[in-house]
């Protein structure tokens, strides 16, 4: 049987147009699959060149190693302050506050920039460790804090910044930071 004279009957044309009813309801049938797939809220793989290993961040949510990496960023930027930087960390942190304490964090940060800028100091931050606290989205970033004035005094701390982290759009969300700090006993020094 010859293929082209079969389609050019009204037979061929027939089964030619069934055919073409039976792909187009299975086109239409897979869309609507991609459809609630791509609307379903997944979860992100990430890895980042400033992470060691990958984090998962899903819409709502974050892993130990996704907040563990966000921790550490905010608090290496509170804990390295000089006059010159003040600046950019503030505009830097005012991004990922949550609205509910945003004015009441953002003032504290400008009254440390104020003080930071008329005693013309410089803190460093050490990171020891890192604490996710179990089922609670709170770090805890443990580390050392050397405070250097003007004239070469030097103060050394214990500090440990808690920062509550929500995963908003995907995107890390400060809600709420606790400040610890503990004197080192003699470590004051003249210079």
């Amino acid at each position: 049987m010859d293929i082209k004279k079969f389609f050019s009957s009204y037979s061929g044309v027939l089964l030619e147009n069934r055919i073409y009813r039976w792909v187009l309801l299975l086109l239409l049938v897979s869309n609507l699959v991609l459809v609630v797939l791509l609307r379903s809220n997944q979860t992100v793989v990430l890895v980042p060149p400033t992470l060691e290993k990958e984090v998962k961040v899903g819409h709502k949510q974050g892993d130990r190693a996704y907040l563990e990496a966000w921790g550490l960023f905010f608090a290496t930027l509170m804990g390295n302050v000089t006059p010159r930087n003040i600046d950019f960390i503030l505009a830097t942190l005012q991004r990922y506050i949550a609205p509910a304490i945003y004015q009441e964090m953002s003032q504290a940060m400008l009254e440390q920039a104020k003080t930071i800028k008329s005693g013309n100091l410089a803190m460093s931050f050490t990171v020891q460790e890192i604490v996710v606290l179990e089922g609670q989205s709170r770090v805890q970033v443990k580390g050392q804090m050397a405070m250097h004035g003007p004239f070469g005094r030097s103060q050394n701390l214990s500090r440990t910044y808690e920062f509550a982290i929500a995963v908003r759009n995907y995107a890390p969300v400060i809600t709420d930071v606790l400040v610890h700090d503990q004197k080192q006993p003699g470590e004051e020094k003249e210079g």
